[in-house]
């Protein structure tokens, strides 16, 4: 068996994934530009919601220290663990760069440590279905090896297509990247966006938020529509950072419609997926995110690797 690590940019709460035997490295996150906090273990998600919906702030991240990710992998490599690190993208946070280096130096002392640190290239809903998938062969017993193996491959084809407000805090956070070009001067507008091999797109541009949020259904429809890939052979999830009633009601009836267009039971709607969008997402889109995360179930992938 290996260890798992992922960072805060992962949806789980920080309670469910000590549960699957994950543990959090947490990204700081700052209101004032100067006093940062550890997410979920120093400012919960629902104070950050809160505060940030009541002040109207637009507030800041910062990656873990290489310090950070040291402590956190020590214990596991005195015991001969080995260690599979997860991170948000590398064109979002240098999260990956602390635990690769945290890893180099470990080795320094300990040359045979076994710490693969993981670039997930992804975020949010489909960066915790990553981290499901290698806690789902963890139990398995599926070899370390192997499993490092099947996770890369894993990270070129996780999506997750989600819905926005607006584009404030994707601007105050220099996140919008090649989407800027395509809507600058656009008012009024809820783009569906879409996250692929680290980058963020632009899926459709609607007007109305239920025609948004069909949006993103329509995107992920068209995905696997154009591309002749069976859904069955996927692992599904829905996220919002709205836990208002209607947010709630909102993300239950966009999961009910996928479950019955697509054909797919979600991982939340048949056992125990304690998420959220995250803070450290939040920072970036606002309060009230919601989208579809997907990625290949590991047994789509380890016919592939194994040859």
């Amino acid at each position: 068996m290996f260890k798992i690590f992922s960072d805060t940019p992962c949806d789980f709460t920080v309670e469910y994934a000590e549960s699957l035997g994950v543990t959090i490295v947490p990204l700081y996150v700052s209101f004032d530009g100067e006093n940062y906090l550890k997410a979920q273990y120093e400012l919960t998600t629902e104070d950050f919601y809160n505060r940030m919906t009541s002040e109207k702030v637009y507030p800041k991240t910062s990656m873990p220290s290489v310090h950070d990710y040291i402590d956190y992998f020590m214990p596991y490599v005195k015991e001969n663990t080995p260690i599979i690190a997860i991170t948000i993208s590398t064109l979002f946070s240098g999260s990956f760069n602390s635990a690769n280096m945290a890893a180099d130096q470990i080795r320094e002392e300990y040359p045979d440590a076994q710490i693969t640190v993981i670039n997930s290239q992804l975020n949010s809903a489909a960066q915790e279905l990553l981290v499901y998938e290698a806690v789902r062969m963890n139990r398995d017993n599926v070899p370390y090896e192997t499993a490092i193996k099947v996770l890369d491959e894993m990270t070129k084809l996780g999506t997750v297509y989600f819905v926005i407000e607006g584009l404030d805090y994707l601007q105050k956070g220099g996140r919008i990247g090649k989407v800027a070009s395509l809507i600058t001067g656009m008012l009024n507008i809820r783009p569906v966006l879409y996250l692929n091999n680290g980058e963020i797109s632009i899926s459709s541009i609607t007007r109305t938020r239920k025609k948004s949020v069909t949006g993103v259904l329509e995107g992920v429809k068209h995905h696997f529509r154009i591309n002749n890939i069976d859904p069955s052979t996927y692992d599904f999830t829905t996220g919002t950072s709205d836990t208002t009633k209607e947010g709630i009601d909102e993300c239950a009836d966009l999961r009910r419609r996928l479950e019955e267009e697509l054909g797919v039971v979600c991982v939340e709607s048949r056992e125990r997926f304690d998420s959220r969008v995250s803070m450290i997402t939040g920072c970036h889109t606002g309060s009230y995110t919601m989208g579809i995360g997907y990625i290949p179930k590991y047994e789509t992938i380890l016919p592939l690797v194994a040859k």
